[in-house]
């Protein structure tokens, strides 16, 4: 990390922006976290200073702190702004494959997606072998408590970051079966995060069931999810638990794909 000198600076620039700045890009070549005094340490601030800008970095989710081991973190807000920046198109492409043979094997349309704010975004999807089938456009915005594509990546998440987006969903009910309770919901997370595979049971659409499960990056943290969706006469819940097994093996390989090592 070297530290701007007179000479390159701008002519209007801004301290307390540049040192924020400063802290997010240490803080992204640091997998584990550093402490408020290795963070002063390492970018020779004052300690008022850092104090200041971490605390307004937390404050708006940009940062998350471990009150146990005193470790600061970039928080999942950060990534999906990464993710935006860079183009989701290349965990599209490194998934596409993995997607199509999820798809020879179950024979169901195969989708993927990401979370971003409060809502899920399709990125890439893969059709059924079947000539019924539900289509879906890329960037289709889905909501994320009757989705496995929201629950799958939720349940995964720190439990700070979990409830900061669950705090903001609107538990609409779009059908008789959807979870409408912001408590159920969190108990359900705890069982998905458990069994590693999520399911909708026709808590989105009626009539239409899905199993999907979460992508991780080499940090171990969830950026995706894939999941199978299908008619609930092809795709009922009995078969729940052995299809999830299936979807939870292929997101694994795409998570191996992106460094994923855990």
């Amino acid at each position: 990390m070297s530290i701007l000198n007179e000479e390159s600076k701008p002519a209007y620039n801004v301290p307390n922006l540049e040192r924020g700045l400063m802290i997010i890009e240490l803080l992204a070549t640091c997998k584990g976290g550093l402490t408020l005094a290795e963070i002063i340490e390492k970018l020779a601030i004052t300690k008022t200073s850092a104090f200041r800008i971490i605390n307004t970095l937390i404050f708006k989710n940009y940062l998350q702190k471990n009150e146990t081991t005193k470790k600061i973190t970039l928080s999942r807000k950060m990534l999906t702004l990464g993710l935006s920046a860079m183009n989701e198109q290349s965990i599209a492409e490194v998934s596409i494959d993995i997607m199509r043979a999820t798809r020879d094997e179950l024979k169901e349309s195969v989708m993927l997606g990401i979370i971003l704010g409060d809502k899920g975004t399709i990125l890439e999807q893969v059709a059924s072998s079947y000539p019924v089938k539900l289509f879906v456009e890329q960037g289709t915005q889905f909501s994320l408590h009757s989705s496995v594509g929201g629950k799958s990546i939720l349940a995964h998440l720190p439990e700070n970051e979990m409830n900061a987006i669950v705090d903001q969903i609107e538990f609409t009910p779009f059908t008789e079966n959807t979870l409408v309770s912001k408590e159920v919901f969190k108990e359900q997370l705890k069982q998905v995060k458990k069994i590693g595979y999520a399911v909708d049971n026709g808590e989105d659409i009626q009539g239409i069931n899905c199993v999907g499960a979460p992508v991780f990056n080499e940090y171990g943290v969830p950026v995706a999810a894939i999941w199978i969706t299908a008619p609930h006469g092809r795709l009922p819940s009995k078969d729940f638990d052995k299809k999830g097994e299936v979807i939870a093996k292929y997101a694994k390989e795409i998570s191996l794909k992106l460094g994923f090592v855990g």
